[in-house]
């Protein structure tokens, strides 16, 4: 009997020693790790971004316009390889979630940060206020960027 009270008080402390990690990683300042590091699990979606005008749009703009906070804010800093609008500009910041063990663990994953990009994250900078030759239309636009689970890679026999 003393044996299951003292393993239930173990299994007790490291749920909450775990559960204490993900909260602390959750709070902890977020960081970009880049396009880069999820192409490594990711390369589909990474070539429809890196074939996307959002791979450029931190080059696109006017030189009087690239430390402008009113189009970085959307555009990118280009500071640290982490400029134009990446995978994390609308999934988060990934230096949490991006582990692999993580990502395995769709519920982990989005508890620690990873979050779905919908059309109302595309809003946050396609705006009635953004300079475009055409407004925003979710529907059309999104087909020019589509990707992730629901287009998968073609298998390799």
């Amino acid at each position: 009997m003393r044996r299951h009270v003292v393993f239930g008080a173990l299994l007790i402390t490291v749920g909450a020693a775990a559960a204490a990690a993900v909260l602390a990683a959750a709070s902890a300042p977020a960081e970009f790790v880049g396009a880069n590091r999820c192409r490594e699990c990711h390369p589909a979606a990474y070539q429809a971004w890196a074939h996307s005008v959002h791979a450029r749009a931190h080059a696109g703009l006017p030189k009087e316009h690239v430390s402008d906070p009113r189009c970085t804010q959307c555009h990118g800093s280009g500071e640290d390889g982490v400029g134009s609008v990446q995978c994390e500009s609308c999934h988060g910041a990934g230096q949490t979630y991006a582990r692999t063990y993580v990502m395995k663990d769709a519920e982990l994953s989005r508890l620690v940060g990873l979050a779905e990009a919908t059309e109302e994250t595309c809003r946050r900078c396609h705006t009635l206020t953004t300079p475009a030759i055409r407004p925003y239309e979710h529907g059309r636009m999104w087909a020019e960027i589509r990707h992730g689970p629901e287009v998968q890679e073609p298998k390799v026999p």
